[in-house]
């Protein structure tokens, strides 16, 4: 790596803001550390639900992805009380509102938001950052957010869509914030491979 690179990105990492911004988010990680807790490790939740299509041959339910994600490795338990609770809650009003119907959607993202309480600075309870959060707390049941959510959701039977809700600075924050973060780690390693395929090394 070109030694301007690796000043210019030591001086970024040196930065009081980034250094604010990374002590925030330490302490909000140990406030909150069942927020935080998966079996995912560094696997991507949209590859884990890749994996688990192939293995059932079909489309995930997202209580199956979340189970998958959510349980310890070898055992049918959750690996907290906070994931039990959410997927038991989500678990059992889908079967009130769906019972064992052949149209049950993949995910019913306003039951979801119900069981794991109100999204927080953009982020839903469960999801990772590849499964297009955007839409889960932005409700939007337009055909644009139908066919490019990873999980969408139909209709209840004998229910109606709501028409998408007028964007806010809020929202526009939050979809904004929300690509950033599923596309930073992308964009660092291009540009880091890009650097070295220039082929000067110091």
């Amino acid at each position: 790596m070109r030694k301007e690179y690796w000043t210019e990105l030591c001086d970024i990492w040196g930065a009081w803001k980034w250094n604010e911004n990374s002590s925030k988010a330490k302490q909000n990680r140990a406030a909150h550390p069942e927020a935080n807790v998966h079996t995912s490790g560094s696997v991507s939740f949209a590859t884990h639900k890749a994996r688990l299509e192939v293995q059932l041959k079909r489309p995930p339910q997202f209580q199956e992805l979340f189970d998958e994600t959510h349980k310890k490795k070898g055992t049918k338990d959750y690996i907290s009380e906070k994931a039990w609770e959410v997927a038991e809650s989500y678990s059992r009003v889908m079967d009130e509102r769906y019972g064992d119907d052949s149209q049950r959607p993949e995910l019913d993202r306003d039951i979801w938001v119900a069981a794991s309480g109100a999204p927080k600075k953009g982020h839903v309870y469960g999801f990772g950052h590849s499964l297009g959060t955007t839409r889960v707390i932005s409700s939007c049941s337009s055909s644009v957010s139908h066919s490019t959510s990873p999980f969408t959701t139909p209709a209840a039977p004998g229910g109606s869509s709501s028409a998408a809700p007028t964007m806010t600075p809020d929202m526009f924050r939050v979809i904004v914030n929300e690509t950033v973060s599923q596309n930073i780690s992308t964009i660092v390693s291009q540009t880091v491979s890009q650097m070295l395929a220039d082929g000067n090394s110091w």
